[in-house]
């Protein structure tokens, strides 16, 4: 059996999450797969600068009831997904000092003023403004650095590629990515692929190859995997493709994590594997 790992993955403890736990972690194991994050959302807004429904010892309960019931068959990572944690810093740096998270995902779901991206009138946005002003939030995010890998990195692409009829580059600003993309190295932080976008309107994985390239190429070496699922049927899809994403753009290897410390996985053992479930477990 081939191993993968799944880096994002959510549960009703997301607010948009439709799976338990324990049903997350059953797919994942009938999927081949050797280790997962929960990475449920903690995601603040300016009415509820706290994010109150964030269920911090529900979820906490559950992982330690599911590494139990599928010890020696998966890893199961307490994760965190937040949402601008650099517009909610105090409750953010509050969340994750509260529990022992394995990995930590930030991400840039909403702009300053509480508006969610996916509600923008891309209709009335040009290519370039959008690209600088996602890019502006993402440099934000990174200076805030108590995390470990950024989230779904051209996120804007979902909700853009209807509209404009084409998946739009972050590299359409090259400086300004690039410097985004300097900070998170010199930083010692990661980058996902998200394979959430194969399943949606841009048919791509979140970023696209061009920008995890320009990762790699400016000495980026952490790099994490993730089907960003929401329902158990979605749980490992996209990420064989993502392996074979991550080898096209010079990676050698993956990251997963362990109280916040990366560790290294080999991917050039051979195409779309790279040991095996038990190796990981047992690791």
């Amino acid at each position: 059996m081939n191993f993968l790992v799944d880096y994002h993955v959510h549960s009703i403890y997301s607010s948009d999450g439709h799976n338990t736990i324990m049903e997350m972690c059953e797919s994942a194991v009938n999927n081949g797969i050797g280790e997962i994050a929960i990475t449920d959302h903690f995601e603040p807004n300016i009415a509820d600068e706290y994010g109150s429904s964030y269920n911090q010892k529900g979820y906490w309960a559950h992982i330690n009831k599911a590494r139990q019931a599928f010890k020696g068959r998966l890893n199961i990572k307490l994760g965190v997904e937040l949402g601008q944690p650099h517009l909610f810093s105090e409750a953010s740096s509050a969340v994750i000092a509260d529990f022992p998270y394995d990995y930590i995902i930030a991400s840039v779901h909403k702009l300053p003023a509480g508006m969610d991206i996916k509600e923008l009138d891309y209709s009335r946005i040009g290519e370039e403004e959008l690209c600088e002003m996602y890019l502006r939030q993402l440099k934000q995010l990174v200076y805030w650095n108590n995390f470990d890998c950024i989230g779904h990195l051209d996120l804007i692409k979902r909700y853009s590629a209807p509209v404009y009829k084409k998946n739009i580059s972050l590299t359409c600003r090259h400086e300004l990515l690039k410097g985004v993309l300097q900070l998170a190295v010199q930083s010692g932080k990661g980058i996902e692929i998200n394979t959430s976008g194969l399943r949606q309107s841009p048919k791509e994985a979140f970023p696209g190859l061009d920008v995890v390239k320009l990762y790699r190429n400016m000495g980026g070496e952490i790099l994490t995997i993730g089907s960003d699922a929401h329902m158990a049927e979605d749980v490992g899809r996209g990420l064989k493709e993502a392996l074979d994403m991550a080898r096209e753009a010079g990676f050698r290897h993956i990251t997963v994590y362990n109280r916040r410390k990366p560790e290294w996985v080999s991917i050039t053992e051979g195409k779309n594997t790279f040991g095996s479930a038990k190796q990981i477990i047992n690791r």
